[in-house]
């Protein structure tokens, strides 16, 4: 069937193609946030912020986009899923110009949720049309192609961000991320094919709701998408608190702590491209709940650590490279299971699936900039908890899990 699939999209894009094109577009969203990371202290300077409201503009971007999700999936459902590219990516563009001329901090809150709520279309339309085409393991290879760029966005936008400060303003990144995305446009344009032809899309008219309703009572699904949310929250809560907690704690420059932060990602990439083949040989459940309890184990292990008084710079990098490293092996196996178990269009699935990660992943970011800014102990207690509660949900039986 889904060879089938992506025959009738236009199958002369190989696998391989098809998923980095994909990549591409869906790191724009994630550019958008570690780009300026390297800017905050630099932004609560110039635009007279506390270092927490900083951190909030981040937190809103997720926000944005976890509004996004519904309205965008389910019209990518009756419309098609380039017309929901165009629409989103050239909001994104205008967005990132007015971010770039943002003279305050409440004005940089109001467009960057604008921001989001546009570049919301890369991501979840990429999603929508590896599910259009792909199923289970299939589609979780296709998805670890598409991670192989996506994955690259936190190793060298952080490093981007940092040599761009030194050339330009803070400004300039937003300048650059409209760029980006009109980069995007040219993408979805030139490129990409249409994997929902009008004769499977859903009815002009339809109500929107009802499928969403229908997800909610699917306990697979939504298992599936909080463990997806709890796995994405790991790698966000440290770009919400690296920029504070690496230059005050350890005495990095920017340059420094974001070369850590790509390490971190290669981490998670490179275990990204294990999780397919783990996936057909254990299962979905089995990887997940031995994934998500190790993350618990070495969160303790850390905390420990720090509560002994010997944490170093050393110590933090390798307890977060194995983090990260787990993050990679959690998010495929769960964003695949939860689609597949959706029984919805590729859109809503997609959307309903974003808006669990990204609410959890706003949550916690929120819950960080709550905190005293150079603080580990947040930062911590938020990764740990993200895999306590991903540890439970999957180790619960279910015979069609995995």
């Amino acid at each position: 069937m889904g060879q089938e699939r992506a025959a009738a999209c236009g199958g002369e894009l190989s696998d391989a193609r098809l998923g980095l094109t994909l990549g591409l577009l869906s790191a724009i969203g994630p550019l958008s946030i570690d780009l300026y990371l390297p800017a905050f202290p630099t932004m609560a300077r110039e635009l007279g912020a506390a270092p927490g409201d900083i951190q909030r503009t981040l937190s809103v971007f997720f926000l944005a986009l976890a509004a996004a999700q519904v309205p965008i999936g389910s019209l990518s459902d009756r419309l098609g899923r380039k017309r929901m590219l165009y629409a989103g990516l050239g909001l994104f563009v205008a967005a990132s110009l007015a971010c770039a001329a943002s003279l305050s901090v409440d004005a940089l809150f109001a467009l960057r949720f604008v921001q989001g709520f546009g570049i919301c279309a890369g991501t979840i339309i990429s999603r929508a049309i590896i599910r259009d085409l792909k199923s289970g393991p299939d589609a979780a290879r296709l998805m670890a192609t598409s991670f192989l760029v996506l994955g690259i966005s936190p190793v060298l936008a952080p490093l981007l961000g940092s040599y761009l400060l030194s050339i330009m303003s803070w400004r300039g990144l937003f300048v650059v991320l409209a760029f980006a995305g009109v980069a995007g446009l040219a993408l979805v344009r030139l490129v990409l094919p249409e994997s929902l032809p009008p004769a499977r899309r859903v009815p002009r008219g339809t109500p929107i709701l009802p499928p969403y309703r229908q997800l909610l009572g699917n306990g697979r699904f939504v298992r599936a998408a909080l463990i997806a949310g709890f796995a994405t929250t790991v790698p966000y809560a440290y770009l919400t608190a690296a920029p504070f907690v690496f230059t005050g704690k350890f005495g990095l420059d920017p340059h420094g702590y974001s070369l850590l932060l790509g390490v971190n990602a290669a981490c998670s990439i490179a275990t990204t491209q294990l999780s397919p083949g783990l996936m057909r040989r254990w299962g979905a459940k089995r990887l997940l709940s031995g994934a998500n309890l190790f993350g618990f184990v070495l969160s303790l292990a850390l905390g420990a650590a720090l509560w002994g008084g010997v944490m170093n710079l050393a110590l933090f990098q390798i307890g977060s490279m194995l983090l990260f490293g787990l993050v990679g092996l959690v998010l495929t196996p769960a964003a695949i299971t939860a689609l597949d178990a959706s029984g919805t269009g590729a859109g809503t699935a997609a959307s309903a699936l974003g808006t669990a990660q990204l609410a959890v992943t706003a949550t916690a970011s929120a819950t960080i900039s709550l905190f005293p800014a150079f603080s580990i102990v947040p930062l911590l207690l938020v990764v740990g908890g993200s895999f306590v509660c991903a540890s439970v949900l999957s180790s619960q039986r279910e015979k069609s899990y995995g």
